[in-house]
């Protein structure tokens, strides 16, 4: 009786997981969180990738926060998928960004050497997804 409860339990939170969807902004303030794991999340969808729709940008609020969603192993994403609201079921990653050591170079030499800031030279933390299912929603 004992194991059935417990099976029971794990089967109802995961249906309670499978019901939340995120907003792209939800997600990007919930990021470290949610990764690796399967969720739902929607966007506006601002642009597809030119070779196929092999990766669709879902936006939040506002253009500070775009998703980039991979459909590499579920297909691509259709073009009518444009400018539309678009539901994904996928599992969020990470990538760390290093700035170039040129990049920096702003006119506006500091730190030893003039090399700049250690803080400015850290890794930038970027979220992507990896795409399983996705759906436009129709407003009805």
């Amino acid at each position: 009786m004992a194991v059935a409860l417990v099976a029971f339990t794990a089967c109802q939170k995961q249906a309670e997981q499978a019901q939340t969807v995120y907003s792209i902004d939800e997600l990007y303030s919930q990021a470290d969180s949610l990764l690796g794991d399967t969720i739902y999340f929607q966007g506006i969808c601002s642009h597809l990738c030119k070779h196929g729709g092999r990766k669709a940008f879902l936006m939040g609020s506002d253009e500070s926060h775009i998703l980039r969603v991979e459909g590499a192993k579920m297909g691509n994403f259709a073009p009518e998928c444009i400018n539309n609201l678009v539901r994904v079921r996928g599992i969020l990653h990470f990538v760390e960004v290093v700035p170039e050591e040129n990049a920096m170079d702003d006119g506006l030499k500091h730190g030893e050497d003039d090399n700049g800031c250690e803080t400015e030279k850290k890794a930038i933390r970027k979220y992507f997804a990896e795409a399983v299912s996705y759906e436009i929603i129709v407003e009805e």
